[in-house]
């Protein structure tokens, strides 16, 4: 519950950028996912193994209610999901690390060059 709250606080609060907030991070965000992909790709590396999630269908026995009272056993399909570890591809890893160092200097300056255009374009004003 208060982790649910918590989500809608930050999405609340994320929808109250300001103009030049928003042009930002939209113009980071290319430099920032590279970035987390590089951290989860190394820790992955590391660890030697991912944790794969899928759905999959149980049926469970349950009550259902009878429309003049009392309840009769019904079964109720359901999805739920099932987390496990999975092997890597260490090479595949490897080569994406060794592409992803080649390109966030660029993405870094892509970003910084965007970020300046967005405060050209938004400045700050001063309070009177």
């Amino acid at each position: 519950m208060i982790r649910s709250f918590s989500l809608c606080a930050l999405l609340a609060l994320g929808a109250c950028a300001t103009p030049r907030e928003q042009c930002e991070s939209d113009a980071a965000a290319p430099y920032r996912a590279a970035l987390s992909e590089q951290a989860d790709n190394a820790r992955d590396l590391a660890r030697g193994y991912v944790f794969k999630t899928r759905f999959e269908e149980r049926v469970r026995r349950r009550a259902c209610p009878i429309p003049g009272g009392g309840f009769y056993p019904c079964f109720e399909r359901d999805l739920q999901p099932v987390t496990r570890k999975a092997p890597i591809d260490a090479p595949a890893l490897r080569a994406r690390q060794a592409e992803l160092a080649r390109i966030l200097p660029q993405l870094r300056k892509t970003a910084g060059r965007d970020v300046a255009q967005c405060r050209a374009l938004y400045p700050v004003e001063e309070a009177g």
